[in-house]
């Protein structure tokens, strides 16, 4: 039996920025976050108030609201735009944790 794909292991790249983002400081989670939400806040998805606490404290990145809604933001980007965010995000991380 084949293990269903996360939806950000589809693309190998967003693979790799959320694993590092996983593995950042909260604080660099955040700034991402914000970034992340600052280049989607107009992309227009559904999502009932069940739908986006059912999984609280389940997944990493429920731990902290904002990262939380980036994540959700990203998951319902287009591919491309979710694509370049991703490559935007490990530019970033790999120039902070370096620091």
């Amino acid at each position: 039996m084949q293990q269903q794909k996360r939806w950000y292991d589809i693309d190998p790249v967003v693979s790799r920025a959320i694993a590092m983002l996983e593995k950042s400081e909260e604080e660099l989670q955040v700034i991402c976050a914000e970034y992340i939400i600052d280049k989607l806040k107009d992309i227009e998805f559904s999502m009932t108030l069940e739908e986006q606490y059912n999984y609280i404290l389940r997944r990493w990145y429920d731990k902290n609201i904002k990262v939380s809604h980036a994540m959700e933001y990203l998951k319902h980007a287009p591919e491309e735009l979710r694509h370049e965010l991703a490559l935007d995000v490990i530019e970033y991380l790999e120039k902070n944790q370096e620091k």
